[in-house]
This record gives structure tokens, C-alpha cells and sequence, in this order.
């Protein structure tokens, strides 16, 4: 068996290559019911990336295996993200993200049943997972050029993208 190393990847880097991902499977999630799991997973995993990214910039210590909700409930609590970089996040945005969650989990981890996600948990969802990326890593990142330019046009697209979708499923569009 061969051990070759693959090849590293910035966390920052990741997080513009999860976007880019979600941002694809969501311009084609209308087209092709496939594509939701994946933009779903996407989704969360950006959620995470973002809030592991600020939080390490603060030099907080994550856990070894923390949930997605559990990142974004550090990064909204002010004493391991400081305030303005605090994520602000309400108890309803919160049931919403979890809803999301529970739907990766339900394609991720699938019982042997059908896998099924509605318009409304992804119109309410997405638009939770985009604005903790846009906050933690665009708006109100802890550390200046917590990605480089380059890295936050790409992110910024990408978001863009998923927002459009929920906005077209919440019938606002």
C-alpha cells in the first residue's frame, strides 16, 4: 500500500472551495433534487469553517469533535468572541440552522428512508448559514484580512448565489 501525502489545503482555502460548492448546487437545486443534500452539507460545513476560523483567530480552543450548532453558539457567546466580532444569532435563527442541520444529518447519516427537505427549511436555514459566514469572515472578522481579497470576492459570490435561492423559495422573489 502506498503512503503519498495529499496535498494540504489553507483553512481559508477550504472554506472559499465549500462556497464555491454550495453556490454551484444551489444554482442547479431547482433543476435537480440531488443537488440538495449536497447544498445542504455545504452549507453547514461553510457555517462551521467560518466559525472555527474566527474563533481560532481569537485563539479559542475547539473541541476535537463539536457540532455545527455548537460552533455557532461559541462564536455568539461574547466571551470566546468579543464583541463587535460576536456572532449575533437569535433563538429563532438558531431553530432555524438547527433544522438545517438535522436535514445534513438525515443525508449524511441515512436511516433507510426516503431523504426529504422543504422549501421552507431551506428558505429559512440558508439564509442563517450565509449571514454567519458573511459576518464572521466578511463583515466583522476578529483579525483584519481573515482571508485575503481574492479568497472574499469568491465567498462573497458564492453567497450571494445561496441567498438568491432562498429567496426565490421563500416567495419573496
Amino acid at each position: 500500500m502506498s503512503s503519498h501525502a495529499l496535498p494540504s489545503i489553507s483553512a481559508e482555502n477550504a472554506l472559499v472551495e465549500t462556497v464555491r460548492f454550495a453556490a454551484h448546487q444551489a444554482g442547479i437545486a431547482l433543476d435537480r433534487a440531488e443537488a440538495l443534500p449536497w447544498l445542504v452539507t455545504a452549507c453547514v460545513l461553510a457555517s462551521q469553517q467560518a466559525a472555527a476560523l474566527a474563533l481560532r483567530a481569537v485563539g479559542d480552543e475547539i473541541p476535537e469533535r463539536v457540532g455545527a450548532a455548537e460552533l455557532l453558539l461559541r462564536a455568539s457567546n461574547v466571551s470566546r468572541l468579543p464583541a463587535p466580532f460576536t456572532l449575533p444569532l437569535t433563538a429563532s435563527e438558531r431553530r432555524d440552522f438547527d433544522l438545517l442541520v438535522e436535514s445534513r444529518n438525515a443525508a449524511v447519516h441515512p436511516r433507510g428512508r426516503t431523504w426529504h427537505i422543504t422549501a421552507r427549511t431551506l428558505s429559512r436555514g440558508l439564509p442563517i448559514a450565509v449571514r454567519c459566514v458573511r459576518h464572521l469572515v466578511l463583515i466583522q472578522p476578529p483579525v483584519p484580512n481573515l482571508v485575503g481579497k481574492d479568497q472574499a470576492a469568491e465567498i462573497k459570490n458564492g453567497l450571494e448565489a445561496i441567498d438568491a435561492l432562498a429567496v426565490f423559495l421563500s416567495g419573496e422573489a
